[in-house]
């Protein structure tokens, strides 16, 4: 990145980790910042290190760390059952639900990993009312809802222009096989906006993915994909490893991975790859994508840009310069009803229909053709659906011609309040010695507790900040829409800070054993505040990225064993 582009906590915050310059110059570069400047900075050094050196050379004081399930006391279980009350009568009805349902609904929501000691708090709640930036339960209970339906909600729920255009189509009542002039209009903005030649509705951001895949290796006569993981990953149940082995999967967007790609490039129909991975900011970098843009291109391999949750969360015209050969968009085109689009480059796409022809003419379908399935999925409310929400982007985003941040665009402008969201709280985390993180990226951003996978002390986090009346989501991505006000962002901040608040005074967090003496007393547990909050167990950063990974090769083998028995791949 060039330096100039730098914000000076960047700048200095790079500085200092490279060991560009002198503790001296350090030090004077540190105190030219002000305070919450400087407590980012410490934060960057921190999850660099894994400890806050003070610059001065002496041991800053360390993050605590939060308490796992094997720590726990009588006392801290002893709070955790006054919880358990007062959360039952926050939400009995939707607790009555969530436990007459189970018997028939086979619900993949459902925590997957319950832990012992919060089962009686791990149930869904059942919802009855959405609308603008709220979320209304069956117990009467109103929330700001930064789930972001998992991020298919850009513009809040129910926004007016979309319930017009999904009236407008019911009582046209076109029918779901047949072409009509929305889906061609739908589909020329959805290219003019995102600067793909050609592009195609499907019933969700998955298949749009597995059609991206399929593509790939007819284009190429190739089998191998490559994908990213923060871990290797491995094989489901039900799925056999000899339909999982045409994966390559690299651990990191790094030198080494393009290393690998090269090398491998004979073998190598595709790269599938996150853009902005999972909401970690800088993840991969731009001279990554770019390195790996190149390089595909010298070696004939598709590129393809899984866009699936952070796809139109950022301003379009400000990533021009990355455009991949194919790239996959999820629910957030359709605003919310099961809608994807696989769009790319006419000479991939067209492996679909043929590409366009004429009558009159010699001009013909090409030959070379592979298939997709997807009989209704230009359903006619999915494309009214997208047709209005594309129209909403195109109308409140970058007109094309002034820079994005001129006050054009509503994404840089959800991107901003992103991030005064983000910094706000992570000086408040530093400050706190809470070792707690906000990754962002755009409008997409996530809570992240930095040494723990699915432990007691988060899952008890989320579960208070619902009953501050914040909703999440159990995998911990959140999302802030055009319906969030200023004054639902600081409600949100205010709920994270007292429910984090709320665990520390209780004896949540503790000192790590390398920083407490010998001699230290149990922390007393302070008895359970009147007014607590509530959220589903997240998973961690890792946990979900390990669960996408798992789930995206289960349906790249199942659909690989379709095309090899089809002789399309």
């Amino acid at each position: 990145m060039d330096p100039a582009m730098l914000t000076p906590v960047e700048d200095v915050s790079k500085k200092i980790l490279s060991k560009q310059i002198d503790k001296q110059d350090a030090m004077r570069l540190f105190r030219s910042l002000d305070k919450a400047s400087q407590l980012q900075v410490l934060e960057i050094v921190r999850r660099a290190d894994g400890t806050a050196p003070a610059l001065d050379g002496k041991r800053a004081t360390r993050p605590l760390k939060a308490l796992a399930q094997g720590e726990l006391t009588d006392e801290h279980r002893v709070w955790i059952a006054a919880l358990v009350e007062t959360y039952e009568r926050f939400v009995p009805n939707s607790r009555a639900h969530a436990l007459e349902q189970k018997a028939h609904v086979v619900d993949p929501r459902r925590a997957a990993h319950p832990i012992r000691d919060l089962k009686p708090l791990q149930f869904q709640i059942a919802w009855t009312l959405a609308e603008g930036a709220y979320v209304h339960d069956a117990d009467g209970n109103r929330y700001i809802d930064i789930s972001g339906d998992i991020g298919a909600n850009l513009f809040g729920h129910r926004p007016s222009f979309l319930i017009d255009a999904l009236r407008q189509s019911l009582d046209q009542g076109i029918p779901s096989v047949g072409h009509s002039e929305t889906i061609a209009r739908a589909c020329a903005l959805f290219c003019g906006i995102t600067g793909h030649e050609r592009a195609l509705f499907t019933h969700s951001g998955a298949d749009a993915l597995l059609s991206a895949v399929r593509i790939a290796r007819a284009a190429t006569g190739r089998r191998k994909l490559v994908v990213f993981a923060d871990n290797g990953v491995s094989t489901t149940a039900g799925m056999l490893q000899d339909f999982a082995d045409p994966l390559i999967v690299l651990d990191d967007a790094d030198t080494a991975s393009l290393d690998t790609i090269e090398q491998r490039a004979g073998e190598i129909a595709g790269v599938l790859i996150e853009p902005s991975r999972s909401g970690q900011a800088g993840k991969p970098s731009a001279e990554f994508l770019k390195a790996l843009r190149q390089l595909t291109i010298e070696k004939s391999i598709a590129l393809i840009f899984d866009e699936t949750i952070a796809g139109f969360r950022v301003c379009t015209k400000g990533r021009a310069d990355l455009r991949p050969d194919m790239a996959a968009y999820g629910e957030i085109v359709g605003g919310g009803l099961p809608t994807g689009v696989i769009a790319g480059a006419a000479k991939y796409m067209d492996l679909i229909d043929g590409g366009a022809w004429r009558s009159g003419d010699d001009s013909e379908p090409g030959a070379k053709r592979t298939g997709m399935a997807g009989t209704h999925s230009q359903n006619p409310l999915n494309i009214a659906a997208a047709l209005a929400v594309l129209g909403e982007i195109e109308k409140r985003g970058c007109d094309g011609v002034q820079a994005c941040g001129s006050g054009t665009c509503f994404q840089c402008s959800l991107s901003e309040k992103t991030a005064r969201l983000a910094d706000t709280l992570n000086a408040f985390f530093a400050e706190e010695r809470l070792p707690v993180a906000i990754d962002a990226f755009g409008s997409f951003f996530r809570v992240r507790f930095v040494d723990s996978d699915r432990a007691v002390t988060e899952a008890l986090f989320f579960t208070l900040l619902r009953m501050e009346g914040v909703e999440t989501h159990f995998q911990r991505d959140c999302f802030l829409s055009t319906a969030h006000t200023d004054e639902d962002i600081a409600t949100v901040i205010a709920g994270v800070k007292a429910s984090l608040s709320n665990l520390k005074r209780s004896g949540f967090f503790r000192e790590r054993a390398e920083d407490a003496t010998q001699d230290a007393a149990v922390q007393v547990v302070a008895p359970l505040p009147a007014a607590t909050a509530f959220a589903p167990p997240p998973q961690s950063g890792n946990a979900t990225r390990r669960n996408e990974m798992e789930r995206l090769k289960a349906l790249l083998a199942a659909d690989l064993a379709l095309a090899e028995e089809s002789g399309n791949y």
